[in-house]
């Protein structure tokens, strides 16, 4: 009987660390998002953006997006960009996981004279 309470004690400790964050935010021209699970010093998440005013030929030259938030900065750049929808992953392990009460600094620029910042965050 101690056996299956101690056990039942270690489950319930281990689902509590487990979290799951999903934050969103928008300027005029983007809408962003990103969801992740962290369970411990490990996150696995997903960014998404998208163009507001797409269409089916909608592609960006130039494309960056730049992802500031309290463990750091992520960037990535594109000379070409097809489609209005960008994803990116984020796994680290080992790491410092993002604190979801505090925003995140997205900002995106694209065809060389074009630049937004918006933040995402919790709603």
């Amino acid at each position: 009987m101690k056996k299956l309470f101690v056990l039942l004690i270690i489950f319930c400790l281990a689902a509590c660390s487990n979290q799951s964050v999903f934050l969103s935010g928008s300027s005029k021209h983007w809408e962003g998002q990103y969801s992740a699970n962290i369970e411990g010093n490990r996150e696995d998440g997903t960014f998404i953006f998208g163009y507001k005013n797409a269409n089916k030929n909608t592609n960006f030259k130039n494309l960056q997006v730049i992802i500031e938030n309290s463990s750091g900065k992520s960037e990535r750049k594109e000379e070409d960009h097809k489609g209005a929808t960008i994803r990116i992953s984020h796994a680290c392990s080992g790491c410092a996981v993002i604190d979801a009460s505090e925003p995140m600094k997205v900002t995106i620029k694209w065809n060389d004279k074009n630049e937004e910042i918006f933040y995402l965050k919790k709603k």
